[in-house]
């Protein structure tokens, strides 16, 4: 093996990679995996539910003859990358996965995979957690790592694009290969990402896809599997001018960061939890206008005017015509704030009925938006999301709250095992029961001692 000094970037991130360990990681960073697998896991089965869930599980169920991995909320079981692809779609349709500020949603271009294969594998509950762990390292380093300027973000931006590296780690973990197979994976992998096509997803009517996660954990399954049939890839892909960065869309690459404290910085340790089902940029508004609610009182028949200033980005794209999906919802900041008053939270996510419920649409005629001073510099240079509510009353009172880090966000208000076990059991509890649901979250918080197939069958529909 080559000495570290004479390796590649992509050889040596391949190795760190290829040695993560269960017994390696510290107890916080095992205790953060099981409570993202919990709160996964619970997205997943909520998720499985809605429209957009059936319409691609029904599809993939047509194209695939059976295989060994659960499809949550279902009786099925699919091959891993139509398992992970089916599981990802549903993860993402209420808006309650996990949060990384700029980065989109980890979780969910990670743990379908690594659940679908460490199903097929047979693996333990601590097979699981180390590969996890490394999916998020490796994601959201690769992340951090991509930084273009203001203006190409504005104008390139993909999410799974590059997330597909932190399901092909996890994969590549939980198949036991080493460096050299790593590498070849990851020079793979590539060839079956997505496009970085975020910056015309607001367009009418959005897509069902979202951040099309389902293709990233698809697309990742993949290229380990076919490392796995004897096929090579490039294995310099994050090497030089012409390396996966600038494929990505990205004008800028700190490569320093994809190596740099492996193994004593844990990413995963700054991701977030996200208690309510609409985008996280929201999140800060929502947040302060309960301020408001909680300390004074009012409801909307006392409500003459509610100001929203926030980021730039924020105010253009999180507004205009009444959503015509609980996707477009997820994205509009009236709609968000409209619910807050009629008892309707998004807490459990965003329901089809509520969208043509004319008092809504009379609450969110009283929301204006304009972007708050400074904001858009806290937001791009240090991840912020801030955000000023003012509610004028109809008796010329004005009350004002603010909001810069989101509830269940590091450093924000705390949402942390007790509020993510309650998340958990709320949305559950209604498609597997009571009794299952409390049984599968504590199988999920005990994953270090059970295996990952014993784990699932409390997922099985009809168990």
């Amino acid at each position: 093996m080559p000495e570290e000094a004479d390796m590649s970037l992509t050889q040596q991130i391949a190795r760190l990679v290829a040695g993560v360990t269960y017994n390696g990681l510290p107890d916080t960073v095992r205790d953060k995996a099981k409570l993202l697998l919990l709160d996964h896991i619970g997205c997943m089965v909520a998720g499985s539910i809605t429209g957009g869930a059936r319409k691609m599980t029904d599809y993939l169920a047509g194209t695939d003859g059976g295989g060994p991995s659960t499809v949550f909320g279902t009786a099925l079981r699919l091959s891993p990358a139509n398992a992970a692809h089916a599981n990802a779609t549903s993860a993402s349709m209420l808006s309650l996965d996990d949060s990384y500020v700029l980065f989109g949603h980890p979780g969910a271009s990670i743990i379908p995979a690594a659940l679908a294969v460490a199903e097929q594998g047979g693996k333990s509950g601590k097979d699981l957690i180390a590969a996890v762990v490394c999916g998020y390292e490796m994601s959201l380093r690769l992340g951090t790592a991509l930084r273009p300027t203001e203006t190409r973000d504005r104008q390139v931006k993909g999410l799974a694009t590059w997330q597909i590296f932190g399901a092909c780690s996890a994969a590549s973990l939980l198949h036991d290969f080493d460096e050299v197979s790593v590498a070849d994976a990851f020079g793979l992998v590539p060839m079956h990402a997505p496009l970085p096509f975020l910056r015309k997803f607001h367009s009418r009517p959005m897509n069902l896809l979202k951040n099309n996660y389902g293709w990233a954990n698809k697309g990742a399954i993949t290229a380990v599997d076919l490392v796995r049939a004897g096929f090579h890839g490039n294995r310099t892909i994050f090497d030089g001018d012409d390396g996966f960065w600038a494929m990505a869309g990205s004008n800028q690459f700190a490569s320093a960061e994809l190596t740099a404290n492996w193994g004593e910085r844990f990413f995963i340790l700054d991701t977030g939890f996200k208690p309510y089902g609409v985008c996280r940029w929201i999140h800060t508004t929502i947040d302060a206008l309960r301020t408001l609610l909680h300390h004074h009182g009012f409801g909307r028949a006392d409500v003459a005017d509610i100001h929203v200033e926030t980021v730039g980005e924020f105010v253009q794209e999180f507004n205009g015509p009444w959503p015509g999906s609980t996707m477009e919802a997820a994205f509009h900041i009236p709609y968000a704030v409209a619910l807050e008053f009629h008892d309707k939270s998004s807490t459990k996510g965003l329901r089809d009925e509520d969208l043509d419920h004319p008092g809504l649409k009379q609450t969110a005629a009283l929301v204006r938006l304009s972007a708050l001073s400074g904001a858009d510099d806290k937001f791009y240079a240090k991840r912020l999301l801030p955000s000023r509510v003012t509610v004028c009353l109809k008796d010329g009172t004005k009350l004002t709250a603010e909001a810069e880090v989101p509830t269940g966000a590091p450093g924000g208000p705390e949402f942390d095992r007790p509020e993510v076990q309650s998340k958990f059991l709320a949305i559950t509890t209604p498609i597997l029961g009571e009794v299952t649901a409390l049984r599968l979250e504590a199988a999920i918080l005990d994953m270090e001692n059970q295996s990952v197939r014993d784990v699932l069958e409390y997922a099985a529909i009809g168990s």
